[in-house]
């Protein structure tokens, strides 16, 4: 008995590649999904604004933590670099 290969040039499939992009969507999905779980549960327990301040006493703590000469380089590089990046653009037109 013969065995009957077969010879036609079908394509194989290719799996097709998962990109980084299409990970990020269903994920922040559900990560906002849990936070919105998250600040319901607070309010129920009357807890939403007590979470709230400390967050905001936290955040006000450690802005101020930071050195003023710090946020002036930090500022000045930033300026520096969209200055930078507007006039590129203004040449690539």
């Amino acid at each position: 008995m013969a065995i009957v290969r077969n010879t036609s040039n079908k394509k194989k499939k290719r799996k097709k590649e998962i990109t980084f992009i299409q990970i990020l969507r269903p994920a922040s999905f559900i990560i906002i999904g849990l936070l919105i779980v998250h600040i319901y549960y607070l309010s129920t327990i009357d807890q939403l604004l007590p979470q709230i301040m400390k967050i905001y006493i936290g955040l006000i703590h450690f802005v101020q933590s930071i050195p003023t000469s710090i946020l002036l380089i930090i500022g000045y590089s930033l300026l520096i670099f969209y200055m930078g990046y507007i006039v590129g653009k203004k040449t690539k037109s």
